[in-house]
């Protein structure tokens, strides 16, 4: 799940900063693990990417995200850092991610994973691997 195998193929939205921050307090990261179960749930998942990636450029609270598509092998993972639990939960409760989710899960496998732990301000953005090697040990399935 965490490494990806034919790099030629890997699609990355690198680490986008989009407000200023404390080193020296803790913020809330997110990592999601979303493979897909066919191949138009992935060219799906692109087309609504750029409506999330535009409620993630407005969203108040959010430091900073990443996202990253394996398009042959049908994944997707996202890296986020929040101000705190409130204002994800405010990005994640409205349209258009409200409305993608809902339809993605019947498109999502059961590997499926969620992690979110406390990041230091001084350790954001936080590295992929350390987001890849969470998911694979203590992300949260369906």
């Amino acid at each position: 799940m965490g490494a990806v195998a034919c790099p030629i193929t890997l699609a990355e939205v690198a680490w986008r900063s989009l407000m200023e921050f404390d080193r020296h307090r803790e913020y809330l990261a997110l990592a999601t693990y979303l493979p897909r179960k066919s191949w138009w749930a992935i060219l799906s998942f692109i087309r609504q990417t750029r409506a999330i990636q535009s409620q993630l450029e407005s969203s108040n609270g959010l430091l900073g995200y990443s996202l990253r598509a394996q398009l042959l092998g049908k994944k997707a993972w996202t890296l986020s850092v929040w101000k705190d639990e409130a204002a994800l939960a405010d990005f994640v409760q409205k349209a258009p991610h409200a409305d993608t989710m809902k339809g993605l899960r019947p498109q999502l496998t059961n590997a499926r994973r969620f992690v979110r732990w406390k990041v230091a301000g001084s350790g954001v953005p936080p590295k992929w691997d350390e987001a890849l090697r969470r998911i694979e040990e203590e992300g949260s399935g369906p």
